[in-house]
């Protein structure tokens, strides 16, 4: 004989069906809420699971203040400071000992560019997480944007013994050995970053920069080019190798790099490059049309005026190259390579008229 089931069982069996739907939706919220800016989550995407769980954490302070620190995060992500201020500002408020959130809010003041406000919540976050390794690498990212190298120095090596294997302080000590001039300490920094992190796109990229300012140019191309196959979206990476390979006078691979560089951004300097690349190779004209759009993208690129000015001198119009100089040096009056440019043309023409 089959006997019914109660409704008082069968609303307990429907409730526990959807107590579980809406815990497994509550735990892929969560996961999507507090994603990496280096995984496949987009910033929209976890804005909107935070925006989820933060409905369903009104009365649980703690919880609210942490999908508030991911939200905060990710509309910095996409460059929306006053949401992300606002998110936060209503974490610190909620749960003021976390120190997470003055972490978060320091890296949003320090690209903004608010060094001493972003320097007071790094040092709140590291008095609160003294353990924390991600605090202390984040203090010393601020205090290499003041030039103070050695504390910034001094944080990035405790953020290391905190954790050895935290590929990004290495690459940040790195920097700071770099901004010191301290190259050869740099490429350590760099070695060890790309050993932990091989897929380390910047890692490689600032390894480039060393070798360069040690003159190894073929290192620097080799790194270079693995920046590029790791991330073929950054200009600045062909741009990078195309300075290099000028040095090395391969200018028609610069000239390549230089063009893809502004496929991908046509910002001035990728023109100013360019247009040197072409000078280099004696074809005045081509030189010319770039730095005419490097000026048109940029009226204050400085470099491009005075470069403008030795092309114009080139092809023998002297007084367009005497115009361009003055007004690299209206732009930049202690621009010392236009000044001397223009005290040449001007003793060349004393010359002339005698």
């Amino acid at each position: 004989m089959r006997h019914a089931i109660s409704s008082l069982v069968t609303a307990c069996l429907l409730a526990a069906c959807v107590s579980s739907v809406a815990v497994a939706q509550g735990n892929a919220n969560a996961d999507v809420c507090a994603a990496s800016d280096e995984g496949p989550v987009t910033p929209e995407q976890r804005i909107g699971a935070c925006d989820a769980l933060i409905k369903a954490a009104k009365r649980a302070p703690k919880d609210l203040a942490s999908a508030l620190i991911n939200r905060g995060a990710a509309y910095w992500t996409i460059d929306n400071m006053k949401r992300a201020y606002a998110d936060f500002d209503h974490a610190i408020t909620l749960d003021p000992g976390n120190g997470r959130a003055f972490r978060e809010r320091a890296n949003a003041f320090r690209s903004d560019g608010k060094l001493d406000r972003a320097l007071a919540d790094a040092t709140e976050a590291v008095r609160l997480g003294p353990k924390d390794a991600t605090a202390f690498d984040i203090r010393g990212n601020v205090l290499n944007d003041k030039h103070e190298y050695d504390r910034a120095i001094e944080d990035y090596s405790q953020a290391l013994r905190l954790d050895p294997q935290f590929s990004m302080a290495f690459r940040d000590r790195g920097a700071a050995f770099y901004f010191k001039k301290e190259y050869a300490r740099a490429i350590e920094d760099y070695d060890q970053a790309i050993k932990i992190n091989p897929r380390s796109d910047r890692a490689y990229s600032n390894r480039a920069a060393a070798h360069e300012k040690l003159g190894e140019i073929d290192k620097a191309i080799a790194d270079d080019s693995e920046a590029i196959k790791l991330d073929s979206t950054v200009p600045e990476y062909f741009d990078n190798r195309g300075l290099s390979y000028a040095k090395n006078g391969e200018y028609d691979r610069a000239i390549i790099d230089f063009t893809q560089a502004i496929r991908i951004a046509p910002q001035a300097k990728f023109f100013t490059n360019r247009g040197n690349a072409w000078q280099s190779k004696g074809e005045l004209d081509r030189a010319i049309a770039d730095y005419d759009k490097a000026i048109e993208v940029d009226p204050t690129d400085a470099d491009a005026w005075n470069n403008r000015g030795a092309a114009w001198r080139g092809k023998g119009d002297l007084d367009r190259a005497m115009a361009d100089y003055r007004e690299a040096l209206r732009i930049n009056p202690k621009f010392d390579t236009a000044a001397e440019n223009l005290e040449a043309l001007r003793l060349l023409r004393a010359k002339t008229k005698k």
